[in-house]
Protein backbone atom coordinates (compact mmCIF):
# COMPACT_ATOMS: atom_id res chain seq x y z
CA UNK A 1 0.00 0.00 0.00
CA UNK A 2 1.38 2.96 -1.24
CA UNK A 3 2.64 5.88 1.71
CA UNK A 4 -0.06 8.61 2.75
CA UNK A 5 1.62 12.08 1.18
CA UNK A 6 2.88 14.57 3.73
CA UNK A 7 0.71 17.41 2.96
CA UNK A 8 1.64 20.35 0.57
CA UNK A 9 2.69 23.49 2.16
CA UNK A 10 1.81 26.62 0.60
CA UNK A 11 3.19 30.10 0.53
CA UNK A 12 1.52 33.32 1.35
CA UNK A 13 0.08 34.81 -1.52
CA UNK A 14 1.80 38.74 -1.37
CA UNK A 15 -0.35 41.53 -0.53
CA UNK A 16 0.06 44.92 -0.85
CA UNK A 17 1.31 45.32 2.56
CA UNK A 18 3.94 42.10 2.14
CA UNK A 19 7.57 43.41 0.95
CA UNK A 20 8.61 41.94 -2.72
CA UNK A 21 11.43 39.56 -2.48
CA UNK A 22 15.22 41.55 -3.24
CA UNK A 23 17.67 39.56 -5.22
CA UNK A 24 21.20 40.48 -5.88
CA UNK A 25 21.50 41.94 -9.75
CA UNK A 26 24.43 40.14 -12.16
CA UNK A 27 27.40 41.50 -11.98
CA UNK A 28 28.04 44.04 -14.65
CA UNK A 29 31.34 43.46 -14.96
CA UNK A 30 32.41 42.32 -18.34
CA UNK A 31 36.09 41.87 -20.08
CA UNK A 32 36.36 43.59 -23.59
CA UNK A 33 38.74 42.04 -25.67
CA UNK A 34 40.52 44.50 -28.38
CA UNK A 35 42.84 43.53 -30.64
CA UNK A 36 45.76 45.25 -32.50
CA UNK A 37 45.00 48.01 -34.23
CA UNK A 38 46.77 47.83 -38.22
CA UNK A 39 48.39 50.70 -39.46
CA UNK A 40 45.93 52.23 -41.32
CA UNK A 41 46.40 54.36 -44.60
CA UNK A 42 44.22 57.15 -46.40
CA UNK A 43 43.80 55.70 -49.94
CA UNK A 44 45.32 58.00 -52.72
CA UNK A 45 46.98 60.20 -49.70
CA UNK A 46 49.64 57.73 -48.46
CA UNK A 47 53.04 58.50 -49.97
CA UNK A 48 54.51 54.81 -49.46
CA UNK A 49 54.18 52.48 -51.81
CA UNK A 50 56.72 50.21 -53.32
CA UNK A 51 58.25 50.72 -57.50
CA UNK A 52 58.44 47.46 -59.73
CA UNK A 53 61.00 45.32 -58.94
CA UNK A 54 60.00 45.96 -55.16
CA UNK A 55 62.52 49.03 -55.00
CA UNK A 56 60.94 50.56 -51.76
CA UNK A 57 59.90 53.95 -53.10
CA UNK A 58 60.27 55.85 -49.79
CA UNK A 59 63.69 57.19 -49.20
CA UNK A 60 65.25 56.84 -45.50
CA UNK A 61 66.09 59.31 -43.29
CA UNK A 62 70.01 60.21 -42.71
CA UNK A 63 71.21 58.23 -40.00
CA UNK A 64 72.09 60.60 -37.76
CA UNK A 65 71.59 64.57 -37.32
CA UNK A 66 74.25 66.61 -38.63
CA UNK A 67 75.56 70.67 -38.37
CA UNK A 68 74.85 72.98 -41.13
CA UNK A 69 76.93 75.73 -41.86
CA UNK A 70 75.21 78.75 -43.00
CA UNK A 71 76.90 81.71 -44.52
CA UNK A 72 74.90 84.79 -44.42
CA UNK A 73 73.90 85.77 -48.41
CA UNK A 74 74.94 88.66 -49.66
CA UNK A 75 71.61 90.66 -50.23
CA UNK A 76 71.36 91.51 -46.05
CA UNK A 77 68.69 88.48 -45.87
CA UNK A 78 68.26 87.59 -42.30
CA UNK A 79 70.35 83.95 -42.03
CA UNK A 80 67.64 82.37 -40.13
CA UNK A 81 65.38 82.42 -43.17
CA UNK A 82 67.52 82.56 -46.35
CA UNK A 83 67.68 79.46 -48.53
CA UNK A 84 71.06 77.79 -48.40
CA UNK A 85 72.17 75.25 -51.35
CA UNK A 86 72.74 71.49 -50.18
CA UNK A 87 75.19 69.08 -51.73
CA UNK A 88 74.42 66.15 -52.77
CA UNK A 89 75.99 64.03 -50.10
CA UNK A 90 73.90 65.67 -47.72
CA UNK A 91 70.92 64.51 -49.44
CA UNK A 92 68.77 61.08 -49.21
CA UNK A 93 69.31 59.20 -52.45
CA UNK A 94 67.21 61.06 -55.32
CA UNK A 95 66.07 58.11 -57.34
CA UNK A 96 63.16 57.23 -54.78
CA UNK A 97 62.51 60.64 -53.86
CA UNK A 98 61.77 61.16 -58.12
CA UNK A 99 59.69 58.58 -58.16
CA UNK A 100 57.48 59.41 -54.58
CA UNK A 101 57.18 63.44 -56.37
CA UNK A 102 56.17 62.42 -59.87
CA UNK A 103 53.88 59.65 -58.30
CA UNK A 104 52.02 62.74 -56.09
CA UNK A 105 52.27 65.28 -59.60
CA UNK A 106 50.57 62.39 -61.18
CA UNK A 107 47.83 62.13 -58.41
CA UNK A 108 47.40 65.93 -58.16
CA UNK A 109 46.63 66.36 -62.04
CA UNK A 110 44.15 63.27 -62.07
CA UNK A 111 42.67 64.91 -58.86
CA UNK A 112 42.95 62.10 -56.24
CA UNK A 113 45.43 64.56 -53.94
CA UNK A 114 45.34 68.00 -53.05
CA UNK A 115 48.14 70.24 -54.40
CA UNK A 116 48.98 71.65 -51.29
CA UNK A 117 50.13 68.68 -50.28
CA UNK A 118 53.25 69.71 -52.46
CA UNK A 119 53.96 72.97 -51.92
CA UNK A 120 56.97 72.05 -49.39
CA UNK A 121 58.69 70.30 -52.41
CA UNK A 122 57.93 72.75 -55.61
CA UNK A 123 59.28 76.26 -55.77
CA UNK A 124 57.37 78.58 -56.02
CA UNK A 125 56.94 79.19 -59.78
CA UNK A 126 56.55 75.07 -60.17
CA UNK A 127 53.56 75.56 -57.40
CA UNK A 128 51.94 78.16 -59.58
CA UNK A 129 52.44 76.17 -62.63
CA UNK A 130 50.80 73.30 -61.10
CA UNK A 131 48.08 74.70 -60.18
CA UNK A 132 47.02 76.58 -62.96
CA UNK A 133 46.52 73.32 -64.59
CA UNK A 134 44.60 71.65 -62.28
CA UNK A 135 42.54 74.86 -62.02
CA UNK A 136 41.93 75.59 -65.75
CA UNK A 137 38.61 72.70 -65.49
CA UNK A 138 37.33 72.03 -62.50
CA UNK A 139 34.76 69.98 -63.53
CA UNK A 140 36.49 67.68 -66.17
CA UNK A 141 35.80 64.27 -65.06
CA UNK A 142 38.27 62.26 -63.15
CA UNK A 143 40.21 60.05 -65.42
CA UNK A 144 38.85 56.23 -64.02
CA UNK A 145 42.91 54.34 -64.79
CA UNK A 146 45.36 55.11 -62.35
CA UNK A 147 48.83 56.02 -63.16
CA UNK A 148 52.09 54.55 -61.73
CA UNK A 149 55.70 55.17 -61.69
CA UNK A 150 56.98 52.57 -63.83
CA UNK A 151 61.17 54.02 -64.85
CA UNK A 152 62.99 56.57 -63.28
CA UNK A 153 66.27 57.85 -65.06
CA UNK A 154 68.78 60.09 -62.58
CA UNK A 155 71.52 61.88 -63.93
CA UNK A 156 73.43 64.49 -61.67
CA UNK A 157 74.89 67.25 -63.93
CA UNK A 158 75.96 68.87 -60.67
CA UNK A 159 76.51 68.75 -57.01
CA UNK A 160 73.14 68.86 -55.23
CA UNK A 161 71.51 68.93 -58.81
CA UNK A 162 69.49 66.09 -60.06
CA UNK A 163 68.15 65.77 -63.62
CA UNK A 164 65.84 62.99 -64.43
CA UNK A 165 63.11 61.74 -66.55
CA UNK A 166 59.84 59.79 -65.28
CA UNK A 167 57.62 56.82 -67.25
CA UNK A 168 54.59 56.41 -66.29
CA UNK A 169 51.74 53.74 -67.04
CA UNK A 170 47.83 53.63 -66.53
CA UNK A 171 45.38 54.27 -69.32
CA UNK A 172 45.67 53.70 -73.32
CA UNK A 173 49.24 54.92 -72.99
CA UNK A 174 52.64 55.60 -71.14
CA UNK A 175 53.11 59.69 -70.05
CA UNK A 176 56.77 61.10 -69.73
CA UNK A 177 58.01 63.72 -66.83
CA UNK A 178 61.24 65.78 -67.20
CA UNK A 179 62.08 67.29 -64.16
CA UNK A 180 65.12 69.44 -62.13
CA UNK A 181 65.69 68.76 -58.58
CA UNK A 182 68.33 71.00 -56.66
CA UNK A 183 68.84 70.56 -52.66
CA UNK A 184 68.08 73.69 -50.90
CA UNK A 185 67.94 73.68 -47.29
CA UNK A 186 68.79 69.96 -46.65
CA UNK A 187 65.90 68.50 -48.87
CA UNK A 188 65.63 68.16 -52.66
CA UNK A 189 63.16 70.82 -54.00
CA UNK A 190 61.37 70.70 -57.45
CA UNK A 191 63.14 73.94 -60.08
CA UNK A 192 61.35 72.60 -63.21
CA UNK A 193 59.14 70.02 -64.37
CA UNK A 194 57.19 69.06 -67.27
CA UNK A 195 54.12 66.46 -67.88
CA UNK A 196 54.61 65.25 -71.61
Amino acid sequence: MPEPRAPRQTRPRASASTAPLLRPLPSLHRTIRTRPRPDWVQGTLALQWQLPGELDAVPQPPPALRLVDREPPDDGTDPAVAEVATGAAQLPEPGPWVAQLVQAVLEVLARERPRQQLVRWLTPEVYAELSSHVAVDPGRPVPRTRRTVSSVHVSEPADGVVEASVVAVGGPRARAVALRLEGWDGRWRCTRLAVL
